[in-house]
Protein backbone atom coordinates (compact mmCIF):
# COMPACT_ATOMS: atom_id res chain seq x y z
CA UNK A 1 0.00 0.00 0.00
CA UNK A 2 1.03 3.44 -0.39
CA UNK A 3 1.61 5.41 2.34
CA UNK A 4 1.95 9.92 1.40
CA UNK A 5 4.81 11.05 2.29
CA UNK A 6 3.48 15.07 2.26
CA UNK A 7 0.09 16.76 2.73
CA UNK A 8 -1.35 19.76 0.72
CA UNK A 9 -1.73 22.71 3.07
CA UNK A 10 0.22 20.50 5.76
CA UNK A 11 1.82 24.01 6.65
CA UNK A 12 -0.72 25.04 7.69
CA UNK A 13 -3.08 22.98 9.21
CA UNK A 14 -0.68 21.12 11.79
CA UNK A 15 -0.55 17.89 13.00
CA UNK A 16 -4.17 17.59 13.38
CA UNK A 17 -5.02 18.63 9.70
CA UNK A 18 -2.04 16.20 8.84
CA UNK A 19 -3.78 13.34 10.13
CA UNK A 20 -7.19 14.25 8.95
CA UNK A 21 -5.80 14.59 5.45
CA UNK A 22 -4.01 11.35 5.76
CA UNK A 23 -7.31 9.32 6.74
CA UNK A 24 -9.00 10.99 3.82
CA UNK A 25 -6.27 9.67 1.41
CA UNK A 26 -5.95 6.00 2.82
CA UNK A 27 -10.01 6.15 2.32
CA UNK A 28 -9.77 7.08 -0.89
CA UNK A 29 -6.85 4.63 -2.15
CA UNK A 30 -8.93 1.87 -0.18
CA UNK A 31 -11.86 2.70 -2.77
CA UNK A 32 -10.03 2.60 -5.77
CA UNK A 33 -10.79 -1.01 -8.76
CA UNK A 34 -8.79 -4.29 -7.61
CA UNK A 35 -9.59 -7.27 -9.36
CA UNK A 36 -11.18 -8.93 -6.43
CA UNK A 37 -13.94 -6.45 -5.64
CA UNK A 38 -17.24 -5.67 -7.49
CA UNK A 39 -18.25 -2.29 -7.64
CA UNK A 40 -21.53 -1.58 -6.66
CA UNK A 41 -23.16 1.95 -7.69
CA UNK A 42 -25.45 3.62 -5.29
CA UNK A 43 -27.64 6.83 -6.52
CA UNK A 44 -29.09 9.23 -4.33
CA UNK A 45 -32.62 11.49 -6.57
CA UNK A 46 -33.99 14.09 -4.73
CA UNK A 47 -33.56 17.89 -4.00
CA UNK A 48 -30.24 19.06 -2.38
CA UNK A 49 -31.28 19.19 1.37
CA UNK A 50 -32.57 15.81 0.60
CA UNK A 51 -29.69 14.65 -0.35
CA UNK A 52 -27.24 16.46 2.01
CA UNK A 53 -29.59 14.64 4.91
CA UNK A 54 -29.10 11.63 3.42
CA UNK A 55 -25.25 11.47 3.23
CA UNK A 56 -25.22 12.84 6.32
CA UNK A 57 -26.85 10.31 8.50
CA UNK A 58 -24.89 7.18 5.73
CA UNK A 59 -21.28 9.41 7.43
CA UNK A 60 -23.08 8.93 11.27
CA UNK A 61 -23.55 5.23 10.70
CA UNK A 62 -20.46 5.18 8.86
CA UNK A 63 -21.23 3.67 5.89
CA UNK A 64 -19.68 6.60 3.57
CA UNK A 65 -17.59 9.85 4.05
CA UNK A 66 -18.52 12.59 2.64
CA UNK A 67 -16.34 13.29 0.12
CA UNK A 68 -16.41 9.78 -1.37
CA UNK A 69 -19.89 11.28 -2.97
CA UNK A 70 -19.28 13.20 -6.17
CA UNK A 71 -20.28 16.58 -6.68
CA UNK A 72 -24.08 17.22 -7.49
CA UNK A 73 -24.59 16.69 -10.90
CA UNK A 74 -27.93 16.86 -13.07
CA UNK A 75 -30.59 13.86 -12.89
CA UNK A 76 -31.20 11.50 -15.53
CA UNK A 77 -33.83 13.04 -18.10
CA UNK A 78 -35.50 11.31 -21.50
CA UNK A 79 -32.90 13.12 -23.75
CA UNK A 80 -30.06 11.68 -21.34
CA UNK A 81 -31.17 8.44 -19.67
CA UNK A 82 -28.97 6.68 -16.94
CA UNK A 83 -27.24 4.20 -18.94
CA UNK A 84 -26.08 0.40 -17.76
CA UNK A 85 -24.18 -2.12 -18.24
CA UNK A 86 -25.10 -5.48 -20.11
CA UNK A 87 -26.02 -7.72 -16.84
CA UNK A 88 -25.85 -4.69 -14.15
CA UNK A 89 -28.80 -4.76 -12.16
CA UNK A 90 -30.39 -1.84 -10.44
CA UNK A 91 -32.87 -2.10 -7.13
CA UNK A 92 -34.12 1.10 -5.33
CA UNK A 93 -34.94 2.08 -1.70
CA UNK A 94 -37.25 5.44 -1.22
CA UNK A 95 -36.73 7.06 1.81
CA UNK A 96 -38.23 10.07 2.92
CA UNK A 97 -36.52 13.02 4.54
CA UNK A 98 -38.25 16.34 6.82
CA UNK A 99 -37.50 19.30 4.74
CA UNK A 100 -36.10 21.45 7.32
Amino acid sequence: MLLPQGFVGSEVGGAEHDLLVSVEIRQKLSNYPRPDREPVKLLAIGSREAIQAMLQQMHLCGFAEIFEWTDFMPAPTPERPLRCQPGELMKMLVKYFQRT
